[in-house]
């Protein structure tokens, strides 16, 4: 019994000199503090080279592309886990293991 006490009052002490400690800067150079780079929101990468079978994002004409038995138009094909990369025809993605899905024009 008096050990268990012991070991409770030895966490509520270590608890306690835990969240009273302060943070002592003084003295201290608080520009060498900062990180060495800033971090900002993150930046859109602009691909440097089309893929195979890779149409350009504005082209929503829908001319170049293969048409699938829907009835449909469709305006690319892309994969859903990559926005901005839109494909002619249907196919395996080249990122992910997965089938590139249709976008159909409304």
């Amino acid at each position: 019994m008096k050990t268990n006490q012991i070991l409770a009052m030895s966490t509520l002490l270590i608890a306690i000199a835990g969240c009273s400690k302060q943070d002592n800067t003084e003295g201290v150079d608080k520009a060498a503090m900062k990180p060495a780079v800033e971090y900002s929101a993150p930046v859109e990468v602009k691909p440097t080279a089309m893929l195979p079978n890779e149409i350009k994002a504005d082209d929503l004409s829908g001319v170049n592309v293969e048409q699938d038995n829907s009835g449909k138009k469709v305006l690319y094909w892309e994969d859903p886990m990559v926005e901005g990369r839109h494909f002619n025809k249907p196919g395996k993605s080249p990122f992910m293991d997965m089938q590139l899905a249709p976008r159909y024009a409304e």
